[in-house]
């Protein structure tokens, strides 16, 4: 895969694959999101919403939220009076649908598809549709290199990150990392934390670990301008690192205030449980089943077909999970952290999204808080990128 240019993969062994089994995702050739207004399509999806919406005009329609082997897209059908028959169809889960590609607002806007007829399938092709690791990305690459990496920590952190991967191992390696925004896909979340303690591990074996983010915020700076000047020579591509780099130089001066030292095993448990949560605040069709009742004190489910948020998980968030589930992993390792180096990995987890407009728990306050969001940032940002310019 390409990344950040100064940033190489950690190679290394330490992959028991009868330990930690990986699944096999079809890909999909074609990506509905790279279709042009007006284009026909005919293909399978899973419902991961569906909803009756009404315009001012009374005109109602079915708004709906599905997955395809070539990603998420949002989706439409008209009704005339229809809606008890419709509403089976898409409530089935797992359909075949034809339409056509529409965007709005012309000629830039949003990609849809506008239904004009389906039909329900057998839950048994679902799993086909799930969207998998972009290219030629493979799970078994990313499975070696987050061994690689654990394997640099101490005995205490190993023990911890591998009681969380023994119990929670299936469900992670399937998890997308986001919805829409990056990490899109079955697999995302294995491929964002890696790539997350790829970017830790480079910093922190430099001198000055400082030094090196700011290496690689220039690189991100020039892969942005390259953007604003297509768009001002009439290339309209979205430009996934706006917004960013204030935020990025502000971590920068925080960390360069604190003046401390980069706690690598601190940082590592941190990205390795920072997004975890999303096990449980998303849902899809190969989520475990019973995840909140191996949690919780609890009887039921609340699941979906098609990669949505979970509707019980929603109420708590990723991060409080993160957190809950570090304490768990501790427990299970049997593990005993001083208060403080505890804390710390807590308070990275509440606070990774750097602003309580951007959903953080709490602020980032340390080194290895400010790095974190940081490096979230960095990752999330170069992936939406990567795919925005994969077929440019």
């Amino acid at each position: 895969m390409n990344y950040y240019q100064q940033i190489d993969p950690i190679a290394g062994g330490g992959f028991d694959r009868t330990r930690f089994q990986l699944p096999t995702i079809e890909k999909s050739a074609t990506r509905l999101s790279d279709l042009t207004d007006g284009t026909p399509v005919q293909t399978k999806a899973l419902v991961s919403t569906v909803e009756v919406r009404e315009g001012k005009s009374g005109a109602k329609w079915l708004q709906l939220n599905l997955t395809t082997s070539s990603g998420l897209i949002r989706a439409k059908q008209w009704l005339r009076g229809n809606e008890d028959q419709l509403l089976p169809i898409y409530e089935s889960g797992v359909i075949e649908l034809e339409g056509k590609i529409d965007v709005y607002p012309k000629p830039d806007g949003a990609k849809s598809i506008t239904i004009d007829r389906a039909k329900p399938i057998a839950r048994d092709e679902a799993v086909s549709l799930l969207p998998g690791l972009p290219g030629d990305e493979t799970m078994e690459q990313y499975a070696d290199e987050l061994f690689a990496i654990l394997s640099t920590l101490s005995p205490d952190s190993q023990a911890i990150a591998m009681s969380l991967l023994d119990r929670y191992w299936d469900d992670f390696v399937l998890a997308p990392a986001a919805l829409y925004h990056h990490h899109n896909y079955v697999g995302g979340l294995l491929k964002h934390t890696v790539c997350m303690l790829r970017l830790g591990y480079r910093f922190q074996e430099q001198d000055d670990h400082l030094a090196m983010a700011f290496r690689v915020i220039k690189e991100a700076e020039q892969l942005h301008k390259v953007d604003v000047w297509n768009t001002m020579n009439g290339v309209k591509v979205e430009q996934a690192f706006r917004g960013t780099f204030e935020s990025l130089y502000a971590a920068c001066e925080a960390i360069a205030e604190l003046k401390e030292p980069l706690r690598w095993d601190e940082l590592a448990l941190g990205i390795l449980f920072h997004d975890i949560g999303k096990l449980f605040e998303y849902s899809h069709l190969l989520s475990s089943p019973n995840r909140f009742e191996q949690l919780f004190s609890v009887s039921g489910t609340s699941e979906t077909t098609g990669i949505s948020i979970n509707p019980m998980g929603s109420l708590i968030g990723h991060m409080p999970y993160g957190g809950l589930l570090f304490e768990r992993s501790q427990q299970a390792a049997g593990v005993t952290l001083p208060l403080d180096v505890h804390h710390r990995i807590w308070h990275m987890i509440l606070s990774h999204h750097g602003k309580r407009e951007w959903g953080s728990s709490v602020l980032p306050v340390t080194t290895e808080g400010w790095m974190l969001h940081l490096i979230d940032l960095l990752d999330a940002r170069y992936e939406k990128w990567a795919r925005v310019h994969e077929n440019l």
